[in-house]
């Protein structure tokens, strides 16, 4: 038996034998007389016992079956006990031969009870098998002990910005569904409240720490005492590393094999490319189909879409490499013959709309008359040029020239830039991106692991988990001044 069963055990043992020291005696009174003068007709289960009556909850958690992130809850096993005290129940006076009674669930029907219940539980059942577990002892005292075996299933908060190194907290809230505070007080037994059967350990999860919490809350009939029980939930990534984080590795790696491959290997390098992002799309499905469709990132998404870009930035460098091979094989380009004086002639015509026409017409009356001075003088070509366009030929001369510069320089860079360019083999390409890539992949790597296995993640997400709570805060808050200014609220006890 584990270490929590004999604790529960010693429990037990040492309250029931607190209402020891009566040793059995022909004169005692037995159950069947105790039980007739309990039940009496006098007895009336709708009046409270006491003004307010003090119940002390308490629970043993048997098993936790599963925690869903698609539903966002978990199901739970356990035993809830509750402890108050009934003076009209007492039978001490009767010299009994047993200081306690038990009874089933017929009998607390008819017996004054707090009507507890999980105000936050999706779905909540009692065991029948094969009977109802429910379990009812009476004291010689008065003192009442109920005992339910549920099946429950409570809501998580989940946040998954760090999935899957993430822990989940899920928790249940008890109190009396008809009874403000100033008819049942409801408070935790101490000093075990929450007494865990056996280690709970699911496949995917493993229960690191609970804790428990008393409050009062305010509801438009009054104020309720709440008590809630907080279960946290470590999830065991090792599932995800094998399938998820060393595929995802390999099929980053097998990428880089086309750096290798040379730069006439370009439909091998390109099939090895694409698979290698099919591969890392399929493994990426595989893994999200199962989460809910947050709209955060989470540690599986940085994953998956930084090696998503690693590999199609090795798909851009095999078209860099597939740019500067593309001649290779072929014959020597031909030069093209010069231009006649014609074709100038017509080229400076087609370049009149480009700018000003005024201008453009200017241009080219300078343009002709350049071209005359030129040829041979046997020609005797003449040309009546407007006396507006040889006034304007030196502005429009000192125009021409600069425009022409900027030109010529913008394109001399661009074209000095390509010859640079076109100086890079392919190979010098392949080579280093063989070296940078999986230097910046190990930089990534120490990135990734250093803030997610890290408590900077956790400082994040604490932070976002403070701000929520806060603004619930102000909102009770607001709605708790709301109703007292309205004056259908009741004063706190």
């Amino acid at each position: 038996m584990s270490h929590p069963a004999w604790v529960m055990v010693s429990f037990l043992t040492e309250l029931l034998s607190s209402y020891g020291g009566h040793g059995y005696n022909s004169n005692c009174a037995n159950d069947t007389e105790i039980i007739n003068a309990l039940l009496k007709d006098s007895y009336n289960k709708h009046y409270l016992p006491s003004h307010p009556v003090h119940v002390r909850v308490d629970m043993w958690v048997q098993e936790v079956t599963s925690v869903s992130e698609l539903t966002q809850d978990f199901e739970i096993d356990l035993y809830i006990n509750e402890f108050w005290d009934d003076p009209a129940l007492a039978f001490d006076y009767m010299n009994p031969c047993k200081t306690n009674i038990s009874f089933d669930d017929k009998v607390l029907q008819k017996l004054w009870i707090p009507n507890t219940c999980f105000i936050n539980s999706k779905n909540a059942a009692i065991h029948e098998s094969p009977f109802r577990n429910v379990f009812l002892m009476v004291f010689s005292n008065g003192t009442l002990w109920t005992n339910y075996r549920m099946k429950l299933t409570g809501p998580c908060n989940m946040n998954l910005k760090r999935f899957p190194f993430d822990s989940q907290k899920c928790y249940l809230t008890f109190e009396s569904y008809n009874y403000n505070t100033g008819e049942v007080r409801m408070e935790w037994n101490r000093p075990y409240p929450v007494m865990m059967l056996k280690d709970i350990e699911l496949p995917d999860f493993e229960l690191v720490n609970f804790s428990v919490v008393a409050v009062e809350q305010m509801y438009p009939a009054g104020w309720w005492d709440e008590l809630t029980v907080s279960f946290v939930f470590r999830r065991r990534y090792g599932w995800y590393i094998l399938q998820g984080y060393i595929p995802t590795m390999v099929t980053i790696v097998i990428s880089w094999i086309s750096f290798y491959l040379g730069s006439r290997a370009i439909p091998a390098r390109t099939m090895l490319g694409v698979n290698s992002l099919l591969a890392m799309t399929f493994q990426f499905g595989n893994i999200i189909r199962n989460l809910p469709r947050v709209s955060y990132v989470k540690a599986i998404d940085v994953w998956m879409l930084s090696g998503m870009l690693f590999i199609f930035l090795s798909l851009l460098e095999l078209a860099l490499v597939g740019f500067m091979c593309r001649n290779e094989g072929l014959p020597p380009r031909v030069k093209k013959k010069k231009r006649t004086d014609d074709e100038d002639e017509d080229f400076s015509w087609k370049g009149v709309t480009q700018t000003s026409p005024h201008l453009e017409l200017r241009q080219f009356w300078t343009d002709k008359r350049i071209s005359s001075l030129r040829k041979d003088g046997d020609n005797n070509v003449n040309y009546d040029i407007p006396p507006e366009a040889l006034a304007l030929e030196p502005q429009i001369s000192s125009f021409h020239t600069t425009s022409h510069r900027r030109k010529e320089n913008m394109f001399r860079r661009v074209w000095n830039l390509m010859k640079r360019i076109k100086k890079i083999k392919a190979e010098t390409v392949d080579f280093y991106s063989a070296i940078f890539f999986p230097l910046a992949y190990c930089l990534f790597n120490l990135c990734y692991w250093g803030y997610y296995l890290s408590d900077l993640s956790k400082v994040d997400l604490d932070a976002d988990v403070t701000a929520s709570i806060q603004e619930a805060d102000a909102a009770a808050a607001a709605a708790a001044a709301l109703l007292e200014a309205s004056g259908s609220g009741v004063e706190p006890h």
